[in-house]
């Protein structure tokens, strides 16, 4: 499958097209992109861009001095891939079974190295520093924080974080912006319900952790309906449930994972605080005990209004008066940039980039869908809002 070109090339694109096909055909999980660290790593060096010594064992920081200094300005995008087989029919589609870039991060490793082409070309217009953030494992919650633990800001504080994330709900030539809470925090909980097993035929003689890990969900959902405001959205979401060997056979123990999400960092711990309150209480109504586990994950995604507006108008001089979406909502999806924006006293912003081109129906269909497709004409918007961003704010 082709895609369509739809837009004048500029005299980068052929180059970093390839390294983005090159990507996207060998895609790695989070905490193993060592083939695509490496790439990284060659590619910033034959550009001119310093690659910083941390120790990371996959992940890049990228450091390009302009001409004077000035103000440092970070750029952030992620590298991993998705467990999931791709479909796309694509002719560089992934050759890594059941791994793939269903999320469009090789569009924004590619763009990012582009962006540090354009910019080592250009450094004597840079007033200022900037460094390239190649995040890995955004996909497993932890990537920013493991980046961040190895000190990547500790030197050099950025006084700005920018980055985009690709939209296939929006249109390739359009980004989307707006300012304030973008995207929701996300944590990870584990319940460990314990009972007391024996043979299905006897539960009188068993604690059921089956029944009480039912019977828990269902209260917990109560969190979300009768104790948290209206106002203030929260979703609680269990994946897994885990429990029993037979059919005949009333287990031990059940184990249940999810996730809770919030736009509000005062709700969001008052909340798991009552979750865990619950999950004792219940269990031990039923005569069971459980174990609480909370892994904090990443903050609520709040975009600085003042790197908006800037965002905005270098947008538009290189994609146009009308480029700039802004009637949009907030997401409960997360995305561990927030972690980087918050060590950088969130003074940043995370843009959308639309990668939907109206030729390419596959390019609508959505993140993490195994038939989406990225088309590679995406690049130059990418390239080019993260590119006009830095100039402007380096000045």
């Amino acid at each position: 499958m082709r895609e369509q070109q739809s837009i004048q090339y500029p005299a980068w694109y052929e180059e970093i097209a390839l390294l983005r096909a090159k990507l996207h055909a060998a895609p790695e999980l989070g905490h193993c992109e060592v083939m695509t660290t490496q790439l990284i790593k060659e590619r910033l060096r034959a550009y001119g861009v310093e690659v910083l010594p941390f120790d990371l064992p996959t992940g890049v920081v990228g450091r390009l001095r302009g001409a004077k200094p000035g103000k440092i300005l970070a750029i952030r995008e992620d590298i991993d891939a998705l467990p999931l087989q791709e479909d796309t029919g694509l002719p560089y589609a992934s050759t890594v079974a059941g791994v793939s870039h269903a999320c469009g991060h090789d569009i924004h490793a590619a763009a990012l190295l582009g962006c540090a082409k354009q910019l080592a070309q250009q450094r004597e217009a840079l007033q200022g520093t900037v460094l390239f953030v190649f995040q890995c494992a955004e996909e497993t919650f932890d990537g920013a924080s493991t980046m961040l633990s190895k000190g990547i800001f500790q030197d050099e504080s950025p006084d700005a974080l920018v980055g985009f994330h690709c939209a296939p709900a929006l249109p390739l030539g359009k980004i989307g912006l707006f300012s304030g809470v973008a995207n929701a925090s996300c944590d990870v909980i584990t319940i460990r319900v314990i009972g007391k097993g024996g043979h299905g035929a006897h539960p009188d003689d068993c604690i059921d952790p089956i029944v009480t890990a039912a019977g828990l969900l269902m209260q917990l959902q109560t969190i979300v309906s009768r104790r948290n405001k209206a106002t203030h959205p929260l979703v609680l979401t269990f994946g897994e449930f885990h429990g029993g060997s037979a059919p005949n056979i009333i287990p031990d123990e059940v184990l249940l994972r999810g996730t809770m999400r919030c736009m509000d960092n005062a709700f969001r711990l008052k909340r798991l605080e009552e979750i865990r309150t619950l999950c004792h209480s219940f269990c031990q109504s039923m005569g069971a005990q459980c174990e609480v586990v909370v892994e904090k994950g990443m903050p609520p995604l709040e975009n600085a209004e003042d790197i908006c507006t800037q965002l905005a108008e270098s947008s538009r001089k290189v994609l146009g008066a009308d480029c700039v979406v802004q009637d949009l909502t907030p997401s409960m999806g997360s995305d561990d940039f927030s972690c980087m924006l918050e060590a950088c006293k969130n003074h940043g912003a995370q843009y959308l980039l639309g990668t939907h081109l109206a030729s390419l129906p596959q390019s609508g269909l959505g993140l993490h869908v195994a038939q989406c497709i990225f088309p590679s004409e995406a690049l130059c918007p990418g390239v080019e809002t993260l590119t006009q961003f830095a100039l402007d704010y380096l000045k």
